[in-house]
């Protein structure tokens, strides 16, 4: 293999929350990198995700979805998404595919425009299994010319529908040169920062209502013995209420969150975990600069 076939680059994925840009890039690169729910706003900093093969690789920059910012945490969110146009190879706008643009898409779509060349810019409208055949040219149409993006996919991430080909498309449009990462690495995350995601995403997986947005999830103590990996946490939570419904009745609720948690770990670490959890009310921890410097969502 000749180094000047060998093509890499820095790939920013932007776009609204919940449109699915995170399970996208979590299917390109073949392992969970950034965690995923129902829930919009999943994403609440920068992650990047490596995928390379045997003539590519692929630096995706994941980015908290772009939204009217209401808290110090969302500010920080929507900066982090927006400065992740700076010295990228591609910008990749992920919609979803069954709606129709609207005025924030405009917003984002002038943002990118406004930053970087139309030819570094792909358009993927992602969820298209939900996507009316009578729509399809309406509304790649309508996001094609908000963008000025000539290349466009339709792919549905959750099932895997056209996502080899979409990857295919980015690494033609990137520059031939060496690896930017080693090719084992897939994430820039730390371990403990992702194990912290775990719970917070069986957490997002399982409530409701205010709940999801008031969670954050902290690591306070990481023990390594020889066959044991023992973790405490912490969950934050907003209200006194909420810290009810996170503990259940007779501890129920948090103990299933930390055995689907302690799993995922488990296979992340490739070792037995033990799991500790602890629920604290802090009110209005979204504000505060201190705690968010500790959970790394600065």
């Amino acid at each position: 293999m000749s180094n000047a076939a060998f093509r890499a680059g820095l790939v920013a994925l932007l776009g609204k929350p919940n449109v699915g840009k995170s399970t996208l890039m979590n299917a390109i690169v073949g392992q969970k990198v950034s965690i995923v729910s129902d829930k919009p706003q999943t994403t609440r900093r920068r992650v990047i995700g490596i995928a390379t093969g045997s003539d590519y690789q692929i630096v995706f920059i994941d980015t908290p979805g772009i939204h009217e910012p209401h808290s110090t945490l969302a500010k920080g969110m929507v900066d982090q998404a927006r400065s992740a146009l700076n010295d990228v190879d591609l910008v990749v706008y992920v919609a979803d595919g069954a709606h129709h643009p609207g005025e924030l898409d405009a917003q984002i779509a002038r943002l990118i425009t406004g930053s970087v060349p139309s030819e570094k810019i792909i358009l993927c409208l992602n969820k298209m299994d939900l996507l009316k055949p009578e729509d399809v040219e309406r509304n790649v149409g309508a996001y094609s010319k908000l963008l000025g993006a000539e290349e466009y996919m339709l792919t549905t991430a959750t099932k895997g529908h056209n996502v080899e080909k979409f990857r295919d498309l980015i690494v033609s449009k990137l520059p031939e040169r060496q690896p930017l990462y080693d090719e084992d690495e897939f994430t820039d995350q730390s371990t403990r920062f992702f194990a912290a995601e775990l719970v917070r995403e069986k957490l997002l997986q399982a409530t409701r209502q205010e709940v999801p947005h008031a969670l954050a999830v902290l690591i306070d103590g990481w023990e390594e013995e020889e066959n044991l990996t023992r973790i405490e946490a912490t969950i934050l939570v907003e209200k006194t209420s909420q810290r009810a419904i996170i503990i259940g009745k007779q501890g129920q609720f948090i103990k299933a969150i930390g055995t689907k948690a302690r799993a995922e770990i488990e296979k992340l670490i490739g070792k037995q975990v033990f799991l500790q959890l602890h629920v604290r009310v802090e009110e209005g921890w979204r504000m505060n600069p201190r705690l968010l410097h500790e959970l790394e969502y600065d």
